[in-house]
């Protein structure tokens, strides 16, 4: 299976903005934290156990995301070596190590089992090396999850950490791309399937690449 994956260049910021509707999130970190590991060891019981109190999906969403920043490392030398590896959901638990389709599978296995409707996306992301240039591949899996009859972006493999200038993979737990404005998503992430964008006004993979676009994408991450 081809990797697909690309990396952001995380600033190390934590956005509280998207947990506006979240009052008890230190709650939540300290409950991801302390998951003990024989809870950990399959899909089925992590996904019952992240559920446990839980009172909104909202909340349910967000164990999982923070779980898997908190457990899950970056394959960097897959990734740095095109080195092909098992991406499954299985693979990825028992290994705690994946690329981008690793993370969006297990993302997608745990809310299946919690009884939350995910999707895996495919797409363009402007990632760690992206200079300007128009990509010709999908290099990016992320997912969506439908809550309340809204769906809602997040991007598990960015919000686990990045890979900073000396090419060091550091996790560092970010909010930025749990639940993202698909206003603001749309900058870095564009979707093979154009409904994923999530927009009511649709843009073209044209649009995505332009200089516009570029500009709006380094203004949101503060490069200029």
């Amino acid at each position: 299976m081809k990797i697909r994956t690309s990396f952001f260049l995380i600033f190390l910021m934590f956005s509280i903005s998207n947990y506006s509707q979240i009052k008890n999130f230190k709650e939540i970190e300290k409950y991801v934290k302390e998951v003990p590991k024989s809870e950990t060891l399959d899909i089925e019981t992590l996904s019952k156990y992240l559920k446990i109190g839980a009172k909104t999906k909202k909340e349910i969403v967000t164990r999982i995301y923070f779980w898997i920043a908190e457990n899950i490392e970056y394959d960097l030398d897959a990734f740095n070596n095109k080195r092909q590896i098992d991406v499954s959901a299985i693979a990825t638990l028992e290994n705690r190590k994946s690329v981008c389709a690793g993370y969006a599978r297990l993302f997608k296995a745990i809310c299946d089992n919690a009884q939350i409707k995910c999707v895996i996306i495919e797409g363009y992301a402007k990632g760690e090396g992206y200079k300007g240039e128009s990509l010709t591949e999908t290099n990016h899996d992320w997912n969506a999850v439908k809550l309340y009859d809204k769906w809602e972006l997040i991007d598990s493999t960015w919000g686990a950490g990045g890979l900073f200038l000396n090419g060091e993979y550091v996790k560092s737990w970010c909010s930025r791309y749990l639940f993202d404005d698909p206003n603001d998503f749309i900058l870095e992430h564009f979707p093979k399937n154009e409904e994923w964008q999530l927009l009511e006004n649709k843009i073209t993979i044209d649009t995505f690449f332009s200089e516009e676009m570029e500009k709006k994408r380094k203004i949101r991450n503060g490069e200029i």
